[in-house]
């Protein structure tokens, strides 16, 4: 009898993981930026089948997590001038700014926001590509306690744990492109140089 009940409780854990397709993303402001130009990088929720009308939670909810944002800053400066919180949404401690360290090469931001929607943005980082171009600067995305049982939870009303696809993206740096009246001066000169040659070729 217990086994039983064990199986079931085990088939209705995994229907319920199932069930759940919330995902929390990086999405950058351009997929493709120029080199020492500032672009953004969104971090977005949508997590409004997390909790289903069949379970006790109020909609839309109220979520929270613990997260980890990575980058190599041989290709990207993080700017803490440009960091924006989405609507309702703040961090612990309040008031704070995600929190910047080191390692080789590699930084990482961590932050633990509270009371965003269901979707939306939670959050925007501002970055200059300061890598060469051709660069490719990837982002990865993790939950800061990943080892545990994780940190994202809908609190509304109570808390309600949960395990979303979390993706990280990636931005291609190209080259500084020359501004349009430089590439009409090579043109007036070389139409120049060919007038020349042919007033010598004439004469």
């Amino acid at each position: 009898m217990q086994i039983r009940h064990l199986a079931a409780t085990l088939l209705l854990m995994a229907a319920g993981n199932a069930a759940q397709a919330a995902s929390i993303t990086l999405v950058p402001s351009a997929g493709s930026v120029v080199q020492n130009s500032t672009f953004t990088v969104n971090l977005v929720l949508s997590a409004s089948d997390v909790n289903p009308a069949n379970v006790l939670a109020a909609h839309p909810g109220l979520h929270t997590a613990r997260i980890v944002v990575d980058f190599d800053k041989t290709l990207v400066a993080y700017n803490p001038a440009g960091f924006l919180l989405g609507p309702g949404v703040s961090l612990v401690p309040q008031n704070a700014l995600p929190v910047l360290a080191t390692n080789g090469n590699t930084q990482t931001l961590s932050l633990w926001y509270l009371g965003a929607g269901e979707t939306g943005t939670v959050a925007t980082f501002s970055f200059t590509a300061i890598g060469a171009p051709g660069g490719l600067a990837q982002f990865g995305l993790a939950d800061a306690l990943a080892s545990g049982f994780g940190s994202f939870y809908n609190k509304a009303p109570t808390d309600k744990a949960y395990y979303p696809n979390i993706l990280g993206t990636q931005v291609n740096i190209s080259a500084v492109p020359l501004p349009a009246g430089v590439w009409l001066l090579g043109t007036a000169v070389g139409a120049l140089a060919a007038r020349r040659r042919f007033r010598h070729a004439v004469a």
